[in-house]
């Protein structure tokens, strides 16, 4: 009979030791997860740092042919054309953003399931908060990436057009207006991104905070 209670401790003992393996082992998957995805979002960030250099210099690019006008067309179509590559140059880095932000959210997708098997609940609960959240924040990507592409597509256009001897004033301006229309909604899709990414790095600090 003591050497079946030692069988029987042992056993408990065996068991306590794998149920911590396991619970360990589901928080460094979940931990793992979370810094793939925080390696993803710095790569979008410094995507979206090289968009604004490219940004400013385009606009500044564009004062200066909105400055001369028409009547100085051949300063006005070497401008244009070095605004054109600026353009196509931003399409690549908002193409990087894509890929990283998709990648991030493959990732987020996997962690799901993974949060299942957190033991703690308090853990448990604000980790699918944040999953919920950034679900939604990289669905607002989505829409600004769409918007944003487009705004490329009628800068494209407009550069172009520019680049035309023989395009009238009529012209030039419905297709600067179709390029401020686009810059409109592309603003409010930004904002929106950007509320919902200070709610994520809310909800990320808690997480973090309850798991120390």
């Amino acid at each position: 009979m003591f050497k079946a209670m030692q069988r029987c401790i042992w056993m408990m003992a065996v068991l306590l030791l794998l149920g911590s393996c396991d619970k360990l082992a589901a928080e460094q998957d979940v931990l793992s997860a979370f810094q793939k995805i925080a390696t993803y979002e710095n790569e979008a960030v410094e995507q979206q740092k090289k968009l604004n250099e490219l940004e400013q210099k385009q606009n500044k690019l564009y004062d200066r042919i909105m400055s001369y006008g028409m009547k100085q067309f051949a300063k006005v179509e070497q401008l244009s054309k070095e605004s054109l590559e600026l353009v196509e140059e931003r399409d690549k880095h908002v193409e990087k953003e894509y890929k990283a932000i998709q990648s991030a959210n493959r990732e987020i997708n996997a962690v799901k399931k993974k949060v299942s098997q957190l033991h703690d609940g308090d853990i448990r609960r604000q980790a699918i908060l944040l999953i919920d959240i950034e679900k939604k924040r990289y669905e607002t990507y989505g829409d600004l990436y769409l918007h944003y592409k487009e705004m490329l597509s009628l800068e494209k256009d407009l550069y172009i057009l520019l680049q035309n001897k023989h395009a009238t004033p009529e012209q030039l301006q419905r297709q600067i207006d179709r390029v401020n229309e686009q810059y409109k909604e592309l603003i409010g899709a930004n904002e929106q991104f950007n509320e919902d990414t200070e709610k994520y790095n809310k909800a990320k600090k808690r997480l973090y905070h309850i798991w120390k």
